[in-house]
């Protein structure tokens, strides 16, 4: 099964392939749904730093780039670390998102990450299941743009609802 838009395999849901971060190296729709149809990369546990509530809330609907919810910086992509010792070594945040799912190699790990993936939540020296911080959570759901201003606006906005259709509410 491809890897693309529409036919994202279940175990690839929200990854860039193989060959990069494709909201980075193009923003033409036509060749940024070709390189989307490539390898996806393997599947591999990472870590993602956030604060309190965008943790939470990434246990109940996953993690998505600033870039469609006007914050971040406007991120197209999430960033992450390959270890929680390398994350722990540069830690600029409190609260550490562990995913086991597909991830490319470098800081920019993937263009959305659904919640199913979220191992759980460190915090300091705890770690917290992802199920019992979402049952915990009582957060609302993020307001999300109908895109980002860029020329995927169209891409985004197919992903969005790709991403929103993973809610597993806890």
């Amino acid at each position: 099964m491809s890897a693309g838009f529409g036919s994202h395999p279940q175990t690839h849901l929200g990854s860039f392939p193989d060959v990069g971060p494709v909201t980075y190296l193009t923003d033409d729709p036509i060749e940024c749904q070709r390189l989307m149809e490539g390898p996806p990369p393997s599947i591999r546990k990472w870590f993602h730093g956030t604060d309190e509530r965008a943790a939470r809330l990434a246990c109940v609907q996953g993690i998505v780039p600033g870039c469609w919810i006007h914050a971040g910086g406007r991120c197209c992509g999430i960033l992450g670390y390959d270890s929680l010792d390398e994350f722990l070594s540069r830690r600029n945040h409190l609260w550490i998102v562990e995913i086991l799912g597909p991830a490319r190699g470098g800081d920019v790990k993937a263009w959305w990450v659904p919640q199913s993936y979220i191992q759980g939540v460190w915090h300091g020296e705890s770690f917290i299941p992802r199920e019992s911080m979402a049952a915990q959570s009582c957060e609302s759901p993020t307001a999300l743009h109908s895109g980002c201003s860029c020329n995927l606006t169209e891409m985004c906005a197919q992903q969005q609802a790709i991403w929103r259709a993973t809610w597993t509410m806890v």
